[in-house]
């Protein structure tokens, strides 16, 4: 995780994604930029179509930017960038022409948490970004990374590069992984579940891990638990379509929560 790209909107959230997305720099020795897009927005009045003028748009957002850096009080030197457009297409401009390694993005407090990651910005780049995206819940603070919970479904993992991260993501913070499977009641021992654990054992073979077997029928009600029961400091998934990922963040499990809000989220693509 040599670049870290954190965009910033100048809210709050962004302000606790920045200041985590600073200490993680520190402590990894990675560079860090900031980046904010601008909308150049049309106003439509009856007389004609009148266009804001561009270079104020511009000097007002990086105005806004050296302002935002300098309320952070931090010592580490920070590239900050603005640009105009769409902040996802911007963001894959700049992940490329970077090298980006990993995006830190913000979000609100627990009882928005389903709301804002049901079609937000961050939601968008978790499953249209294929650079990893780590969310920061608002407030959240950064401390030594130690214990990784990484919640997936066994059958379904193989050597790849999303795993290759994981581990690099292990050596580079020291940290344990805590590989969970959770585990229906009703459902019945197989061959075929034995042998993929065999797999991730040879996976993982020279990182520190543990697997784990949460029986639940309730898969946010599991992983909360286990993140409270294991002290976790970050969590990881694999986003897929059709996996119970996505359904964390249904409507119908508003109430119940995805995730502690204290527990940042890492997402990697395979």
């Amino acid at each position: 995780m040599k670049n870290i790209l954190v965009p910033i909107d100048f809210s709050e959230s962004s302000k606790s994604a920045a200041l985590y997305a600073v200490a993680l720099a520190e402590a990894i020795n990675s560079k860090l930029t900031f980046f904010h897009v601008f909308h150049i927005p049309m106003i439509t009045t009856e007389a004609a179509v009148v266009m804001p003028n561009y270079e104020d748009l511009e000097e007002s957002s990086k105005t806004a930017m050296h302002h935002f850096v300098s309320e952070l009080n931090i010592k580490l030197p920070v590239e900050q960038l603005v640009s105009p457009g769409f902040l996802i297409d911007e963001l894959k401009t700049v992940i490329g022409e970077r090298k980006i390694d990993l995006v830190v993005m913000g979000i609100n407090g627990a009882g928005k948490l389903a709301e804002i990651l049901i079609g937000s910005n961050t939601t968008i780049a978790i499953h249209n970004l294929d650079c990893p995206v780590l969310v920061i819940p608002d407030k959240a603070i950064y401390k030594p990374i130690k214990n990784i919970a990484f919640a997936c479904d066994f059958l379904k993992i193989q050597n790849s590069l999303a795993i290759n991260y994981i581990k690099n993501v292990a050596r580079t913070l020291n940290s344990n992984i805590h590989i969970i499977n959770i585990v229906n009641p009703e459902e019945k021992p197989s061959s075929e579940k034995a042998i993929s654990g065999i797999n991730l054992e040879t996976i993982f073979e020279n990182i520190n891990h543990t697997l784990f077997f949460p029986e639940s029928d309730d898969i946010t009600f599991a992983i909360n638990q286990f993140v409270d029961q294991h002290s976790i400091d970050l969590l990881i998934m694999i986003p897929r379509k059709q996996t119970f990922l996505s359904s964390l963040f249904h409507k119908s499990n508003t109430k119940k929560m995805a995730f502690h809000t204290h527990v940042p989220l890492l997402t990697i693509h395979e």
